[in-house]
């Protein structure tokens, strides 16, 4: 049994437990950066606690030039480098299939159901992963980067690993992450040390770092292989799940209450494929209105957006879909996925709209 406030170092309230995660209860995960103390934690079992002075990062691998061991003292000469990014686990909405679709997820022990806050964004520092690799050398052969983490309580039976494609893992914004909003990274965000693969489902930004295999060739695990896969409509695998698609959600609980009259309704937007160009807003099924970008934090940070909306007292739903630059957009129907990956249909709010009271 998971202690959640010695390993996770988290308030008492204020989560959602589900199994060996922590879900926020509290849909404003701030405009800049969510604290800490509310970040969202995605584990699959218990954490790894971790020594970071006895610790050693293992980088190895048919592509590697040689294999290596390197300590904190290392990593932390390299230049360190500030990502403002937003986190979030390829199954954020995963609870949608069932709230609004007619193919609800069958239960599985792996299928974590997050409802909307299952993501948080921080400022990350650390070492580019580029420079921590050239630690070993490695040659034109490299195709992937495997990173491993030291958890071994999964559903797998193994270690957690991903496999990177080499020009993700070479993005001057892919970094080895030190520190947390300023801060050293705590044990349940992956101390002392953990991937950030900026715009990419969490599932690559590999905590408790163990190993960094460099390799020829595609390196298998039921993780890639099996799980963070997308699927067509029979469920066949048709390719790893990356980068995030725009998404977008409000600011709101579900379903929110909220008194009738003149409203200003907050959500968030985001994409890993290229970044947010508009977002629009509809109440009901009224025509669609363009809402209000708020502050560019930079190109792997959300977009907060703002609209204005007159909400007549009784059930609504208020819908937004967000559009990237490149032309994407988020679809109206979500597609079937047997565990849930990667939601981003537009999705309709449930709101219940109380009349304003006239003494006030």
């Amino acid at each position: 049994m998971v202690d959640h406030e010695h390993w996770y170092g988290k308030p008492e309230v204020g989560f959602r437990r589900l199994g060996t995660s922590l879900e926020p209860d509290r849909a404003d995960l701030g405009s800049t950066y969510t604290p800490i103390d509310h970040f969202f934690v995605c584990t699959a079992g218990e954490p790894a606690v971790i020594d970071p002075d006895a610790w050693t990062l293992r980088i190895h691998g048919d592509a590697a030039a040689r294999s290596v061991e390197v300590g904190m003292e290392e990593l932390r000469q390299l230049e360190q480098v500030r990502v403002d990014a937003w986190l979030e686990c390829a199954g954020n909405g995963r609870r949608l299939f069932g709230l609004l679709t007619d193919t609800p997820l069958e239960d599985s022990a792996n299928n974590t159901p997050w409802l909307l806050s299952g993501m948080g964004q921080a400022s990350w520092t650390g070492p580019r992963l580029s420079s921590v690799l050239a630690l070993a050398g490695h040659d034109a052969t490299t195709a992937f980067v495997g990173p491993v983490g030291h958890d071994r309580d999964n559903p797998e039976g193994e270690p957690i690993r991903m496999s990177l494609p080499v020009d993700k893992a070479m993005h001057p914004d892919t970094i080895v992450a030190l520190t947390m909003n300023g801060e050293p990274l705590t044990t349940a965000h992956g101390a002392p040390a953990r991937l950030l693969v900026p715009g990419w489902v969490g599932a690559y930004s590999v905590k408790w770092l163990a190993e960094l295999e460099v390799s020829s060739t595609w390196i298998d695990s039921w993780r890639s292989n099996e799980y963070y896969v997308l699927r067509d409509e029979t469920g066949h695998a048709i390719g790893p799940a990356t980068a995030h698609p725009p998404k977008s959600h409000l600011c709101l609980d579900w379903a929110a209450q909220l008194a009738a009259g003149v409203r200003e309704i907050e959500g968030y937007a985001r994409c890993g494929v290229a970044p947010i160009e508009t977002v629009e807003w509809a109440l009901d099924d009224g025509p669609w209105e363009t809402a209000e970008l708020l502050d560019d934090l930079g190109r792997w940070a959300w977009r907060r957006f703002r609209f204005t909306v007159d909400l007549p007292p009784g059930h609504h739903v208020l819908r937004t879909r967000a559009s990237a630059a490149d032309g994407s957009r988020q679809p109206g129907e979500q597609p079937h996925h047997r565990d849930g990956v990667l939601w981003n249909a537009v999705i309709a709010h449930p709101i219940v709209v109380a009349p304003c009271d006239p003494a006030l």
